[in-house]
């Protein structure tokens, strides 16, 4: 999937760090020590959003003959941060590398998507606009706790759920939703393959080699 990305118009200098999709947060902050003695005072940036946290969704059916070793799903879309990038540190692009990126579905959760239930029911929203799986809530579990992957910059808290697919090779439609989504691609691998190309660094998104480990260690104890 190779994509290239056109920058049509540069709006930031033209639109306040506290409006659009995401908020830059321009913070000036002090510590406190327990007996209230003040620290020094620093300016500090993060970035915050409406719908702050997300779901990422480690979907796998059995492989036959592969009793620890199913079929996982794997998609890429567009990633605009990555393709900006090039030219930044990538001063001589390689033709072969179109920097896309292979990771899990996932998507956000809404501010009406609250507790259990709405973690769940987001991770089964995004699985069907992603994958075009439509799943029963049941289907869905966590895999693990929560975590956050980049506290030094934002709050997001990403929570890893599992669902099991009947059969990955059905014909399906995935939506998807905007432009973002368009001409994503969906495959489905053995997990063995999905941790080698994490190891060799062809999957790069953190999230989802965690999502894959704890598959593998939930494979293991027989869950």
């Amino acid at each position: 999937m190779a994509v290239e990305l056109d920058v049509l118009d540069d709006l930031s200098a033209k639109t306040p760090s506290d409006q659009g999709f995401l908020k830059v947060r321009r913070l000036r902050l002090q510590g406190r020590a327990p007996d209230g003695t003040p620290g020094e005072a620093f300016r500090y940036d993060m970035v915050d959003r409406a719908a702050l946290d997300a779901v990422a969704v480690v979907l796998w059916s059995p492989r036959a003959g592969h009793a620890d070793d199913p079929w996982v799903c794997v998609r890429r879309q567009l990633r605009p941060p990555l393709l900006t990038r090039r030219g930044r540190d990538l001063p001589v692009p390689d033709p072969h590398d179109d920097l896309s990126l292979w990771e899990l579905p996932a998507g956000l959760i809404e501010p009406g998507e609250r507790g259990e239930e709405g973690v769940l029911g987001c991770a089964r929203r995004e699985t069907e606009e992603e994958t075009g799986f439509d799943l029963p809530l049941a289907s869905f579990a966590r895999l693990g706790g929560p975590m956050f992957l980049s506290p030094g910059m934002c709050a997001e808290k990403i929570h890893v759920v599992r669902a099991q697919v009947p059969d990955p090779f059905v014909a399906v439609v995935a939506l998807g939703d905007g432009p973002v989504e368009q001409g994503s691609e969906v495959a489905w691998w053995p997990l063995s393959e999905c941790l080698a190309r994490a190891a060799d660094g062809r999957i790069e998104d953190a999230k989802t080699e965690i999502g894959l480990w704890r598959l593998r260690a939930a494979l293991g104890r027989g869950e």
